[in-house]
């Protein structure tokens, strides 16, 4: 090959990597840039509530990824019976998170009729954008998908200009965040080819092959939003929506050791996988080289936000932040970090439900521990640092599962 063609090679496989990770990027940025806006101009009860809500989506979405969103990746999507069974699929959780997100808005701001509609109608609009997003990234056109991701971004401040004058409140972000998931689901709708579109029938004979694939990576796939959830909501019953806020402002802080994290994590995945099938021992040291540097970098990163957290908090939501608190999402995260390696390992090696299992006497565990202890002493601080003895038990127990994996037992 010859230099030029080198050159042309590397730039090709660049672009590759780079166009996923910017998606990413700016999706995970459109969230947080949300959320600061929401901790800033809201009120610490309000930014509680909306914290609480957009735990609620992040768990649909997580659900709805790994049932719908991966079917369309890796099962024969124009099949006819697995086509109607995904249509199926879609359309059935689009009606359950409508009635789920209308219900629980209801409950959180005591009976708000207009909130619980947007809220319900924005988390059933970025079901359908992340569906757009599923289908472009099982064409692997990512950089089309940088152009759909940078779309929601775009529409989404734009809705926001009009209510910066007017007011912000709790329905204006949702209705923002309906109006960028819209421009989405329009723009992809445009990008993809006809072929992709026709024949969108509901049907039930392909259910039982999208169960068999979907249900164990779905519910896996949930169960780290929803402990969060469910931490949330325990503060939220035994404290205070307020207390939620405050919560949530610690996390804000350690948001892109977060961001970091859930990218290395996607990139293992492929990594781990490919190299698997060419050299078993270079794909365990990758894992154990992951697991050193995730720890360090978030080590060292934990340690320099946990020193700025006062000035951080002052910017990214209008107060102080107790250092403690954000320790204890560092503490978390690094618990997360120490485990996340081997846990794509595992997949990688088809053992979903294993991982479900011990994923879910973690979050159990670290939930059950929060309720107690919220209960008990009405504190937030210590929510990070119980929802990390309940990592410490996933990350040994994913380990020696990655162990007994390499020796095929």
């Amino acid at each position: 090959m010859t230099t030029t063609g080198a050159w042309a090679s590397r730039l090709r496989v660049a672009s590759k990597v780079a166009a996923p990770m910017l998606s990413q990027g700016i999706t995970a940025g459109t969230s947080l840039v949300l959320q600061i806006l929401a901790a800033r101009v809201l009120g610490l009860a309000e930014f509680g509530s909306f914290a609480l809500l957009l735990a609620l989506l992040v768990t649909a979405i997580a659900l709805y990824t790994g049932w719908v969103g991966d079917s369309l990746a890796v099962l024969d999507r124009h099949e006819p019976d697995t086509r109607a069974g995904i249509v199926t699929s879609a359309l059935g959780c689009w009606v359950l998170c409508f009635a789920t997100a209308f219900g629980t808005a209801l409950a959180v701001r005591d009976g708000e009729l207009f909130t619980a509609l947007v809220f319900a109608m924005m988390v059933v609009v970025r079901l359908a954008a992340e569906t757009v997003r599923r289908l472009l990234m099982a064409r692997l056109e990512f950089w089309r998908l940088v152009v759909n991701d940078t779309a929601n971004l775009v529409a989404t401040v734009l809705a926001l200009v009009p209510f910066a004058l007017a007011g912000f409140t709790l329905q204006a972000l949702f209705l923002s965040m309906a109006v960028g998931a819209g421009a989405a689901v329009l723009l992809g709708v445009a990008q993809l080819p006809t072929g992709e579109l026709r024949r969108l029938r509901a049907g039930i004979a392909g259910i039982p092959a999208v169960m068999s694939f979907a249900a164990w990576r779905s519910l896996q796939a949930a169960l780290r939003p929803a402990a969060l959830l469910g931490s949330r909501t325990v503060v939220s019953v035994a404290v205070s929506t307020a207390a939620v806020g405050l919560l949530e402002a610690g996390r804000l802080v350690v948001a892109p050791l977060q961001v970091v994290i859930n990218g290395a994590g996607g990139f293992l995945l492929s990594n781990f996988a490919a190299r698997m099938q060419r050299d078993a021992v270079n794909a365990q040291r990758l894992v154990n080289r992951a697991t050193w540097l995730l720890l360090a970098g978030t080590g060292i990163g934990g340690v320099a936000l946990t020193l700025l957290s006062n000035p951080l908090g002052q910017l990214l939501t209008g107060r102080a932040v107790d250092p403690l608190l954000v320790l204890g999402w560092v503490v978390y995260l690094m618990v997360w970090a120490a485990g996340l390696p081997h846990i794509t390992e595992v997949v990688a090696r088809r053992m979903s439900r294993e991982i479900f299992v011990v994923r879910l006497v973690d979050s159990v565990l670290g939930v059950v521990l929060v309720a107690i202890v919220s209960a008990l002493s009405g504190s937030v601080v210590a929510v990070p640092w119980l929802l990390a003895c309940g990592g410490v038990y996933s990350a040994w127990q994913v380990r020696r599962l990655a162990i007994r994996s390499r020796l095929g037992v």
